[in-house]
């Protein structure tokens, strides 16, 4: 007999909560697609894609509701309808009557963990994936609607118009790759740096490229101004030069997901990933990159400050030549510890310039610096010595620059007030790894980036931190909130079940703002890890404290 009283309030619980749980889902599915609608500019098609895509990632938030929800009413219902009157007569205890529910917690909190664990995740990627690959249009609604076109916190577009215009026979992109050009009218634009704008430009048109690759789901944004002009973001002051191209650099600024760049948007596998290895987070990787290269520049300055002895030789290949480099004092400075070359004595610094074995030309200067930078191109690596062809440098001379062309000049005449002789390919060899120095013996800029990566771990650790208790915590809870319903469901026997409903509610949204609140205070609070896991987990223990309460009071009836 209770074999089947198990199986026919199981089949009763499985009944409402398909139904409560279809009803939120497409609540929650549409009041997701809504903002897209109306902010993005989506096309229908795009929008019922985001639609389909929001439907799993909303289930796993209706999912702890709908089991409260179903739990409330169908105990209400047995209760009012003596049924578990009748049940209890016959000698079925409360522990036997629940169990359906405890089965229902049990595989909804499974299935919860796995939806917030991985399922969720993965279908808000490709809800970005459906808005990031159609920048063209989110381009033409924005600046239809008069709005500000932003690009991943680099790029600020304004635009009286926007026309979307064929691609040119001569400018065809790469295969594989859809190319998107919308031409703007009155463009107004604003480069940024850490949030702020580091200029304004204004020109009468542009023209921005839009090449989508789909195979690598990747998406590159370039603008092409006509004669654009750039004023000081703060003053009307006209900066300098003509703004051809935005990012200034000419090269195209990619369009990164809406949400891969945020942890709480990442599947537990890549969280796991992340936790035990820091570096493949893009932020860290990117500040490590640039620390070690940092490193190595300097690492060559040292290398040379070590050969130096005064007035001897420094040899520097050049992609046609060598230049030989004597100075009376050399010393590592400024903040990037350049090699700095010193006039001492009344001896200046001095260089010959060497074509074919043949010195061509001769500097004296009071100062030399030699800066250290990574090769870009390729083009001197025939010339490099093995394993140095990654970096080149520029000996930059000031200071009373003397000159002596051999060919044409007997005697040194004045010079420019700069010389600088490009293209010199260190011949120090690389050591591999440099060594991180302590923070306190470091160069500021090296100084600086290890501090900012300590930082960057410190704060990834605690979002992936963060998103583990988080995440347990929310399933856990579809487990406390069915046993709540169950009592609450028998207690409250007789009233108005949305009532009922209403009263469980109220733990529950105590639970969701307690499990936010202890994820913001480990994100966002050093040194909070254990005072922000009490409070993500002090909503389930609320719940606990009430069931245990509620039934201490059922087992006595």
């Amino acid at each position: 007999m209770s074999k089947t009283l198990h199986w026919y309030i199981l089949r009763e619980l499985l009944r409402i909560f398909v139904l409560t749980s279809s009803v939120l889902t497409t609540i929650l599915a549409f009041g997701g697609t809504f903002r897209s609608l109306t902010k993005v500019g989506l096309t229908l098609v795009q929008l019922l894609g985001v639609l389909l895509d929001l439907m799993p990632a909303m289930l796993a938030y209706s999912i702890p509701l709908a089991a409260l929800f179903a739990a409330v009413i169908v105990y209400w219902r047995l209760a009012t309808d003596n049924e578990l009157t009748g049940a209890r007569a016959s000698g079925v205890s409360y522990v036997a009557l629940v169990m359906p529910a405890v089965v229902l917690g049990l595989t909804v909190g499974l299935v919860d963990m796995a939806f917030v664990g991985y399922v969720v995740p993965r279908f808000l990627q490709k809800t970005s994936q459906v808005i990031q690959m159609d920048a063209a249009s989110m381009l033409l609604h924005k600046v239809h609607r008069r709005q500000a076109f932003e690009l991943k916190n680099v790029l600020v577009l304004y635009a009286d118009k926007a026309y979307r215009v064929p691609v040119p026979a001569n400018d065809q992109p790469p295969p594989g790759v859809i190319r998107d050009i919308i031409q703007l009218r009155g463009l107004a634009a604003m480069p940024l740096k850490n949030g702020r704008p580091t200029s304004i430009i204004i020109a009468r048109a542009a023209n921005v490229i839009i090449d989508k690759d789909s195979a690598h789901n990747e998406v590159s944004l370039g603008v092409q101004i006509d004669n654009g002009t750039a004023f000081a973001p703060n003053s009307l002051r006209q900066m300098r030069g003509t703004i051809r191209y935005l990012p200034p650099d000419g090269k195209p600024q990619p369009i990164g997901s809406l949400f891969f760049d945020k942890p709480k948007f990442l599947d537990l596998f890549r969280l796991a990933q992340l936790q035990r290895n820091p570096l493949l987070w893009h932020r860290i990787a990117k500040n490590v990159d640039t620390l070690m290269h940092d490193l190595r520049l300097q690492s060559i300055s040292q290398g040379y400050l070590r050969q130096f002895h005064p007035r001897q030789p420094l040899r520097f290949t050049r992609k046609d030549g060598v230049a030989i480099v004597r100075s009376p004092a050399a010393t590592l400075t400024g903040r990037k510890r350049n090699l700095l070359l010193t006039a001492a004595g009344g001896v200046p610094v001095q260089v010959q310039v060497m074509h074919h074995g043949r010195v061509t030309q001769i500097y004296l200067a009071n100062q030399g610096e030699l800066l250290v930078s990574r090769r870009v191109a390729n083009e001197e690596m025939a010339v490099a010595p093995v394993g140095q062809g990654k970096y080149t440098a520029a000996l930059k001379l000031t200071g009373a620059i003397r000159e002596k062309n051999t060919a044409l000049d007997r005697r040194f005449h004045a010079g420019p007030p700069l010389v600088v002789i490009s293209s010199i390919i260190p011949v120090m060899p690389e050591s591999g790894v440099p060594a991180i120095p302590p923070e306190n013996k470091a160069s500021p800029i090296v100084a600086q980036l290890i501090n900012t990566i300590h930082h960057q771990e410190d704060h990834l650790h605690r979002q992936i931190l963060s998103e583990f208790q988080s995440r347990a915590s929310f399933a856990f809870s579809c487990i406390v909130l069915v046993i709540l319903g169950t009592a609450l469901g028998i207690i409250l026997q007789g009233r108005n079940p949305l009532a009922v409903f209403v009263v469980g509610v109220v733990p529950a949204m105590i639970l969701v703002l307690l499990i936010n609140t202890g994820r913001e205070m480990i994100t966002r609070t050093p040194n909070s890890d254990v005072p922000g896991t009490l409070v993500i987990w002090a909503g389930n223990a609320i719940i606990l404290i009430l069931n245990a309460v509620i039934y201490s009071r059922l087992l006595k009836r």
